[in-house]
Order: structure tokens, then C-alpha cells, then sequence
């Protein structure tokens, strides 16, 4: 299939990525060594349908499962946690960093779903730094296949 190139779409797409840019940066701060760690991230995330369920993938690296806070309510899924390397200060004071870019902190994701879930058969794994969370879909916000007949096929149907 060929896919005619839009110069607004790489625009969307470069707004986009500066948006998610900013909000890396505006957790960012110096720590006492004048090196940056990351304390608050927005994670990346996929949402997508898959027929009976939405399945939700957030990359959240380093991040321990006992950590991970995922709660649905109504139609919105909110994950938080913890991610990164942890490094003790005190263990830490005799070292002589010569870079340090892994950080560690907190992850917040809210995110409203685009059709009713049933929160209670939901379900979350976590592996190779991605947390994956199943949410079927609730009865009536899942799609019917409706038959459609003949006015003749639906006469003889009602007698």
C-alpha cells in the first residue's frame, strides 16, 4: 500500500515529540553533583483494541512490579511507580562520577479510555520493562454482529 507524504502529518508528529520532550524536562532537576536526574517521567504508552479487550503497554524500565500502582476507574486507567537505578548517597560519597544519565524517580500515567472496560477482569504483567495491561472490554460497549435479512426472511421469522 502507498502512503502519500503530508507535510502537516510530520508537523502533528514533530509537535508531538517536542510535547513529550517538555514534559521529560519539566521533571528534570540538578542533584548535588550537578548532574541531571530524571524525578518525574511521563511514561510511553500503546493503547489499542484487539476485539474483546484494550491492551495498554507502558514502557517503564527499572521499574520493580511491587512498585507498580495500576488502577481503572470509570473510563480512565492511571498507572504510577517507581523506575531507574537507585544509587544510596552515603554508598555513593566515595565514588567520582565521570557521567551519570541513569536516573531514577517516579512514573505518572492517567490516560481516559476510548470505550468502557470491566475493571474487575482486568489484568497486569510486567516483563523486559513493559508493563502490559489487559482490560476487557464491558458486554455493551463490545461490537455485535447483526444479521441482516430480506423483508420476506423477516416476515416468515415472525410467524
Amino acid at each position: 500500500m502507498m502512503v502519500r507524504w503530508s507535510p502537516m502529518i510530520e508537523v502533528a508528529r514533530l509537535f508531538n515529540e517536542v510535547d513529550r520532550l517538555l514534559d521529560e524536562v519539566t521533571g528534570t532537576m540538578m542533584n548535588r553533583n550537578g548532574l541531571t536526574s530524571v524525578t518525574t517521567i511521563r511514561p510511553a504508552v500503546d493503547l489499542y483494541d484487539n476485539g474483546d479487550a484494550l491492551v495498554l503497554r507502558a514502557l517503564v524500565p527499572g521499574a520493580q512490579p511491587g512498585s507498580l500502582d495500576v488502577q481503572i476507574e470509570q473510563n480512565t486507567v492511571r498507572i504510577k511507580g517507581r523506575f531507574g537505578a537507585e544509587v544510596d548517597e552515603d554508598e555513593a560519597k566515595g565514588w567520582t562520577w565521570y557521567r551519570r544519565e541513569i536516573g531514577s524517580g517516579e512514573f505518572s500515567h492517567s490516560m481516559t479510555l476510548p470505550v468502557p472496560v470491566d475493571a474487575e477482569r482486568a489484568e497486569a504483567a510486567y516483563n523486559d520493562g513493559i508493563l502490559t495491561l489487559t482490560m476487557p472490554k464491558a458486554e455493551h460497549a463490545r461490537a455485535r454482529k447483526i444479521e441482516v435479512r430480506t423483508p420476506k426472511a423477516l416476515a416468515s421469522s415472525l410467524n
